[in-house]
């Protein structure tokens, strides 16, 4: 970031900070600032032509309405909205219309309805989106720190009826961006065999349906919404493109073996004994192209495994839960050789997602959920479960600790006493004692 960017931030900030409230609730700080060619054509701040109206509306069209903004940037101290009462335009959309080529972000919007969502949209248009530096953040949201508490005082855990309606019917893809959008900061320096050990803790939850055991505070039911999400934070971290295609590139509304649907397992078996379990990838291919029965939700695609594997020909679902683990040993394995032979990644990542829809649809099959109505109890979890935001800390992006401790396991806490001691009186070695036991050179002398 040059000093030239710093200066036109502080020039936002400024702006910002002439803004005029409309009524007596509290509303944001904000500022904007366009520049075009390394020149300020233009400033603007909340209220200052109209009363009530957003910074980026009277920059974009009351002052710069009939000027070219094609490669400009746009410095604005607020996250550009994504909603608007009609006949209103979402400032996020008329950046996007006016083809600035950057835009430059003091702080998230603290709305749960808005939060990242202007971020993501610009980032979809392939506006480059940037944030302000911490110390300029900072001074921003204690401008407008009465606005923030009145937004956060909104916020309870968990998704809301409105929003549950508004999002249950979400595109996967959809889903993978928000869940990566979330936890971007948490998970920026972890590498991918970090995340995976994540998906594996979760997948003890997963036992919990497969077992049947009942432990208070614990619903089993999150377990596969949190599966879901951990296996989408691995395929971000390996930077995958589109979950849905990758989904759909092995099982494109058929059993990529046996290529029917339902799959015919006896002609499976045969045609696996043949080929060694290869795939015909050029077949599958030809059947994907058609693309009409293409799943568009997170419901759509738990229906369409349905449809493949059927659940009443499982006959018990300790039986799916040890494939669930065969599949993630086969995904550790493609983890361990990923830099030399990254395409293995994703054929085991699409088995791991069709085993736990297998899962979930046996769990609703035994539920008696009505065939209609399948998916529509995973939407919902998984709009509890991420609501555009941490659940934990309310917070788009998470804010969290590296460990919540409501998320440490009782395993952790049952610890007996003294044990998690290093040194001569506790089970660890210190560093030191380690290297005198296994290093071979120090060894030779003990």
């Amino acid at each position: 970031m040059h000093n030239e960017d710093r200066e036109f931030m502080r020039l936002a900030i400024d702006e910002g900070k002439k803004s005029r409230p409309e009524d007596g609730r509290s509303h944001p700080f904000v500022g904007a600032v366009a520049v075009k060619d390394g020149k300020v054509i233009a400033t603007a701040y909340r209220g200052e032509v109209e009363k009530g109206q957003h910074a980026e509306h009277t920059l974009l069209e009351l002052k710069l309405g009939s000027e070219s903004l094609v490669g400009a940037t746009v410095y604005t101290t607020l996250e550009p909205c994504t909603t608007r009462n009609h006949p209103e335009v979402p400032c996020a959309e008329r950046l996007i219309e006016r083809r600035v080529a950057r835009v430059v972000i003091g702080m998230h919007d603290p709305n749960p309805r808005i939060r990242g969502l202007g971020f993501q949209a610009l980032q979809r248009a392939r506006i480059d989106t940037e944030e302000f530096p911490r110390e300029f953040r900072e001074e921003i949201e204690s401008d407008n720190r009465e606005f923030i508490r009145d937004q956060l005082a909104h916020f309870s855990k968990g998704a809301t009826p409105d929003f549950i309606n508004a999002n249950k019917n979400r595109s996967l893809d959809h889903w993978y961006e928000m869940v990566n959008a979330i936890y971007w900061h948490q998970l920026f320096y972890r590498d991918e065999m970090h995340v995976f050990i994540h998906l594996i803790e979760v997948t003890g939850g997963l036992s919990l349906i497969a077992s049947q055991k009942k432990k208070p505070k614990v619903d089993s039911q999150n377990f596969v919404a949190k599966a879901l999400s951990w296996w989408m934070s691995l395929c971000g971290k390996v930077q995958i493109n589109s979950v849905e295609t990758l989904l759909w590139r092995k099982f494109p509304h058929v059993c990529p073996y046996c290529l029917k649907c339902p799959h015919d397992s006896d002609e499976c078996n045969d045609i696996k004994n043949q080929t060694g379990s290869r795939l015909d990838w050029d077949k599958l291919t030809e059947i994907g192209k058609e693309g009409q029965n293409r799943p568009k939700s997170l419901g759509d695609w738990q229906r369409m495994f349905a449809e493949i594997y059927q659940p009443q020909a499982i006959a018990d679902n300790r039986i799916i839960f040890a494939r669930i683990i065969e599949e993630l040993g086969e995904m550790a394995e493609a983890l361990r050789v990923f830099h030399t032979e990254p395409g293995y990644f994703l054929t085991e990542a699409a088995d791991v997602f069709a085993w736990i829809m297998a899962l979930q649809n046996f769990v609703e099959l035994k539920d008696e959920v009505p065939r209609k109505n399948r998916g529509m109890r995973l939407e919902t979890a998984f709009c509890n479960m991420y609501p555009d935001q941490c659940i934990y800390c309310g917070s788009y992006p998470c804010n969290c600790p590296p460990i919540v401790e409501s998320t440490i396991g009782r395993i952790a806490k049952e610890t007996p006493l003294g044990e998690g001691a290093y040194g001569q009186y506790g089970i660890f070695m210190t560093p030191e004692m380690t290297d005198h036991r296994f290093n071979p050179a120090k060894r030779q002398h003990h």
